[in-house]
């Protein structure tokens, strides 16, 4: 099997086995050598590698068949593109009706990352892209998802923000204590929804809720973001009911009927 000049050849053979594992129920070493003309000692190693790090399984009779991490990665990545698909038409709603910045975000670790934004038409907005990472503690769409994991992640993660010294102190209203933190994460999960008022960015304020699949886990979170001067407390109120009432109906889009 020839391969292009310009590509690293021990990938593209460790690439060509997994193809060849993907086509049969399992597979030996010397099948694989008559199938792909490595040699014995190259498959062996490069199999090896990919049964250490979880993409191959080693069966009773010796063979090696593919194991169902890969297809797990690719399962998150179709959840994710799922979970925009879904929503998009409710964030467009949600930007009509509250005329602000519309965001969807996932956990990603410590961070959060917007998968998906409707931008405000209004001149004073926030200029950020999809793809861009926010620290989870201190903003709305980032604690909203903190305060929606089991408690052993809960706990994990947030130690993890404390050994690493992520807690800065963004804006004068940042909390930088982590049981000031905990005590906000429960709050938010009792009342479906979390209120960042300038906590990341002065002069920001934001609305955000968490998004269930169909097993009841929280998937992704929406948020209503835009300046201080509109995100007044005389509209709050009203938003929080446009927000959990779109992240409902994404919820049950995705099958959660809770």
């Amino acid at each position: 099997m020839k391969f292009p000049i310009d590509t690293v050849h021990s990938v593209d053979k460790a690439l060509s086995i997994l193809e060849a594992l993907s086509r049969v129920d399992s597979i030996g070493i010397s099948e694989l050598n008559r199938e792909l003309g490595f040699g014995k000692g190259t498959i062996y190693r490069l199999i090896t590698t990919l049964r250490i790090h979880g993409y191959v399984e080693q069966t009773e009779t010796q063979k090696y068949r593919m194991s169902l991490k890969l297809f797990e990665m690719g399962n998150k990545v179709v959840n994710r593109l799922g979970i925009r698909k879904v929503a998009n038409p409710y964030l467009e709603q949600i930007a009509i009706a509250t005329n602000e910045t519309v965001n969807l975000a996932v956990l990603d670790g410590i961070e959060v990352i917007y998968i998906d934004r409707i931008e405000s038409l209004e001149p004073l907005r926030i200029g950020l892209e999809v793809g861009t990472r926010f620290p989870a503690y201190c903003t709305g769409l980032g604690r909203t998802l903190l305060a929606s994991c089991d408690p052993v992640k809960m706990q994990n993660l947030l130690l993890q923000i404390e050994n690493k010294g992520q807690m800065i102190q963004h804006t004068k209203q940042t909390l930088t204590d982590l049981e000031a933190l905990e005590k906000q994460l429960q709050i938010i999960r009792k009342q479906g929804y979390c209120f960042d008022d300038e906590e990341y960015i002065p002069g920001i304020r934001c609305l955000s809720a968490p998004i269930f699949n169909y097993t009841g886990k929280v998937v992704a979170a929406i948020s209503i973001a835009g300046p201080t001067v509109r995100l007044t407390n005389d509209v709050i109120s009203n938003f929080i009911i446009i927000l959990k009432t779109n992240a409902k109906n994404i919820s049950n889009r995705l099958g959660y009927d809770r």
